[in-house]
């Protein structure tokens, strides 16, 4: 009877180990930067770092993914990467927000502009695809599947879909 109960636990508790699914442990790092800071922070596989000038801002986080953000002449950047994404924004002047968001995902930002008048841009890539936004050239590129970016400046943005690109210029 002993061996019987033996038997039927280690199966159920093999059984149960193969079927309930095990928590990740992936890390998150956050980076934060102001006034002239550097700050880079590696976890295994994600990481951030934020950078500034004297007034710049930035605001980085690895969520298993990698983040970067450098701010100057005022700008306030964020970068956020995860699950495996890259987010990677800089700005001399105005707001650029870039989101990598699961496995091979690629968003990069950069504005370029007058410290005062606050250019916005965001590029947001999803699962393998990549967006991008770069004010100097006022151009926006997204590629794959699943992609956005938007310079609010040039009013240019673009949206990929599997269902194709819309883009506008």
């Amino acid at each position: 009877m002993k061996l019987i109960s033996a038997i039927v636990c280690s199966t159920a508790a093999i059984g149960g180990s193969l079927v309930v699914p095990g928590v990740a442990a992936a890390a998150d790092v956050h980076c934060r930067s102001d006034h002239g800071t550097d700050i880079t922070v590696i976890e295994g596989e994600t990481a951030c770092r934020a950078a500034t000038d004297s007034y710049g801002s930035a605001r980085a986080s690895g969520i298993d993914g990698v983040g970067y953000a450098n701010a100057t002449l005022g700008a306030t950047a964020i970068g956020i990467g995860a699950a495996g994404g890259v987010g990677a924004s800089e700005g001399a002047g105005g707001v650029p927000v870039a989101v990598g968001l699961g496995p091979d995902a690629v968003a990069l930002t950069s504005t370029n502009d007058d410290p005062a008048a606050r250019t916005f841009a965001i590029s947001i890539a999803l699962e393998g695809s990549r967006a991008g936004v770069e004010t100097a050239e006022q151009s926006v590129v997204c590629l794959g599947v699943a992609a956005f970016a938007w310079n609010a400046d040039s009013g240019a943005a673009c949206i990929a879909t599997p269902f194709g690109l819309w883009q506008t210029h």
